[in-house]
Formats: C-alpha cells, structure tokens, sequence
C-alpha cells in the first residue's frame, strides 16, 4: 500500500514539474530569445518560482542551517544524491546562480533548451568540450553569476560520498574565487535516486559552510578540506536522523 501511494504522489510531482514547463515555456522562449543581463536574471527568477512551485506542491520542505550567500561571484560545490536536489538550489539561492550540469540535460524537451541558454553544460566524455565548458563557467564568474557544481559527477554513487572530480576546485585556485560547500540530506528520501523515481514528502536539510578562499591551498587541499568537511557533516546529521527514529 506505501508503494502505490508513493506512486501515486510521484505521478502528481511529475504533473507539476512538468506542467510548468509547458505552460511557461512560450514565457521562456520570449525571455531567453535573446541574452542580455536582464533577460538571464529574469530566466534564473522563472527557475526559482519552478522549483518553489513543485517543493510546495510535492509537500518537500528546506531547512537551513548557516546559510549565506557571497555578495561576490563563488563557486558553489554540494553533493548530489536526487533528481530533487536541482529545485532546492533553484530555490536556496538569489537568480544570481547557474549550474554546470552533464549533456544529457540538454536533451530534455523544452526544459533542455531553456538549461542551456542559462546553465554551463559539460560532457565529461570529450575533453575538449570539457575545456570550453571550463571556460563558459570563467566568464559567468566575470558576469557576477556564481556557478553551482556537484563535484561527485552524478547520483550514482556509494554513500555517504562518492569521489569529487577536481573541477570545481581547479577553477576556483585558477580564478581566484572562494567556494561555498554545503551538503544537502534527505533529498533521496523524498525522491529516490534508484531509478524508481518514487516521491514522497518530507524535509531536505541544507547546511552550509563558511567559504573557503582559495589563497594558500593547492587544487587537491581545496578538494580535501571540502570532502572532508561534508564527510563529516553528512555523518554527524544523517547519525542524529537515524538516532531519532530508532527512539521513536
């Protein structure tokens, strides 16, 4: 019976991501048509009402713990464990915010055209797409947007962490710009990330760091201080969660 229920309310978070998009995309379409500051800010704002729309209406509330948000460009850097996690950081922070996101987003019908005239996309499998995508997140940065990455590459990986690429941490000792680390946990309770796609609503608690400057730090400190950190704190809350229901 849990299951069919949780089906049942995966159909309804499917019917509003998806309902938005192809209500709004002629709104997208007339907005992204042609990229000035102003249309790109407006862009990432229909982004934000998006994802508060479909965290109300799936019942997923977001809890912060320590969050701030740079007056300056930064690297943001969380980890990735649900499909979810995009609309919480739609929501966590100013339309000042893109994403570096794999290929694969930008065959998504609609949304997929929309992500690529805001986002910075990447396939991973070809270097020299690698090293231009590299480049478009630099001028972001130069453009006062700060750039959101999920250094671990994908959901599919072993918990509590899986292995951070060097990305992230390469563009911020580069470019001279802090990261922001913060970890995200319960968003696969709420969605699951097991090709199930099962939804069911809940709370996701974000917690956040101060940010991490990148002067004296080498790219693999910078990956170690920030792996560490979330390691950590994913271990210290999900222990406490697991805790409570064992009590309860």
């Amino acid at each position: 019976m849990k299951l069919i229920l949780r089906r049942i309310w995966s159909l309804w978070f499917a019917f509003w991501l998806v309902g938005y998009f192809l209500v709004l995309f002629p709104v997208y379409a007339l907005v992204l048509w042609r990229l000035n500051p102003w249309t790109v800010r407006l862009g990432h704002q229909l982004n934000r009402w998006w994802g508060y729309l479909i965290l109300f209406m799936s019942g997923v509330r977001v809890r912060k713990i320590g969050y701030h948000f740079p007056k300056t460009p930064c690297i943001l850097v969380a980890n990735h464990r649900s499909y979810l996690d995009i609309p919480i950081c739609y929501t966590s922070f100013p339309p000042r915010m893109a994403f570096l996101g794999k290929a694969e987003l930008a065959k998504i019908p609609l949304y997929g055209w929309t992500y690529q005239r805001l986002h910075v996309v990447v396939d991973r499998k070809d270097p020299e797409a690698r090293k231009k995508s590299l480049l478009a997140v630099a001028r972001k940065l130069r453009e006062g947007i700060s750039v959101l990455i999920y250094p671990e590459g994908t959901t599919k990986h072993p918990l509590p962490l899986g292995k951070f690429y060097d990305g992230a941490f390469t563009l911020a000792k580069d470019l001279q710009v802090p990261i922001l680390p913060f970890v995200i946990i319960g968003s696969d309770e709420c969605l699951s990330a097991d090709g199930r796609f099962l939804m069911r609503p809940g709370t996701v608690t974000c917690i956040f760091n101060p940010p991490i400057f990148p002067e004296g730090h080498s790219v693999e400190s910078l990956r170690t201080q920030v792996y560490n950190w979330m390691l950590q704190t994913l271990d210290t809350y999900e222990g406490r969660r697991e805790a409570a229901r064992e009590s309860v």
